[in-house]
C-alpha cells in the first residue's frame, strides 16, 4: 500500500526524477497515474469552486462572473491544473503512460540543457567522426567519435552507405574521440529493433542545434 502511495506522488514527476524508481515501467505506475490524475481533477476542480464562491459576492452569481474569475491568477492556475489532471487521466487510461506535470517537464527540460552544456564544455569542440575499415571478420567498421552514442548497444541497427551493421562491442580511445565502437555488418535474417541511419558528421550537425 505504502509502495503505491509513492507511485502515485511519483507520477506528477516527469520520467528523468522518476527512473530509479523500480515500478517505473511497471503496470503499477500506469495506475499510480489514473488515481493521480483523477486526484488532480477532484482536487483542483473543488479548489475552483471554493475560490469561485469566494469570489462572487465581489462579481455577482453570472456566467460573465465565472469567465472573469478563470482569468484571475488563482482561477487560471486552478482551472489550468484541473484540466492538465484530465489529461493525465485520460492518457494513462487510454495508453498507460504516466505524463507527469507540465511545470516539472521545463524544470526537467531546463536541468537537462544545463548538464548537457556542462557535458559538451568537459568533451570539448565537436569534431566529425573518425571510421576506418575492419577485417570483415571481427567487424566491418571502427567509429571514433567525440560524443557517446547512448542508444548504439546490441538491439541497435546502424543504417550506413545502404548497409546494415550491429553494433558488436564499444571501448575507450583518445581525446578528441575517446569513444570507439565497432559495427559488424547484420546477418540475414536478423530483426531489425531499432535503425539509425548513420552519418559521420552527426557531431558537428548536433552542436549546431
Amino acid at each position: 500500500m505504502l509502495a503505491f502511495l509513492a507511485s502515485v506522488l511519483l507520477s506528477f514527476l516527469p520520467p528523468r526524477y522518476r527512473a530509479w524508481w523500480r515500478h517505473e515501467e511497471s503496470e503499477e505506475m500506469s495506475r499510480a497515474a489514473l488515481v493521480s490524475g483523477f486526484l488532480q481533477v477532484f482536487v483542483c476542480g473543488l479548489l475552483f469552486i471554493v475560490g469561485f464562491i469566494a469570489y462572487a459576492p465581489t462579481a455577482g452569481i453570472s456566467k460573465m462572473a465565472w469567465l472573469e474569475y478563470a482569468f484571475t491568477p488563482q482561477g487560471a492556475l486552478l482551472g489550468y491544473l484541473s484540466f492538465e489532471g484530465l489529461v493525465r487521466f485520460f492518457v494513462a487510461l487510454v495508453s498507460g503512460e504516466a505524463l507527469g506535470t507540465l511545470p516539472l517537464y521545463v524544470v526537467a527540460w531546463v536541468q537537462g540543457r544545463a548538464e548537457r552544456a556542462r557535458a559538451e564544455r568537459t568533451l570539448g569542440p565537436a569534431v566529425a567522426d573518425r571510421m576506418e575499415r575492419g577485417d570483415g571478420r571481427e567487424y566491418d567498421w571502427s567509429i571514433a567519435t567525440c560524443r557517446p552514442k547512448p542508444n548504439w548497444d546490441r538491439l541497435m541497427t546502424v543504417a550506413y552507405q545502404d548497409e546494415l551493421y550491429e553494433v558488436v562491442k564499444e571501448e575507450r580511445g583518445a581525446k578528441p574521440r575517446p569513444y570507439v565502437y565497432f559495427l559488424r555488418k547484420m546477418p540475414e535474417g536478423k530483426v531489425v529493433r531499432g535503425l539509425h541511419h548513420y552519418d559521420p558528421n552527426e557531431p558537428l550537425q548536433e552542436q549546431k542545434e
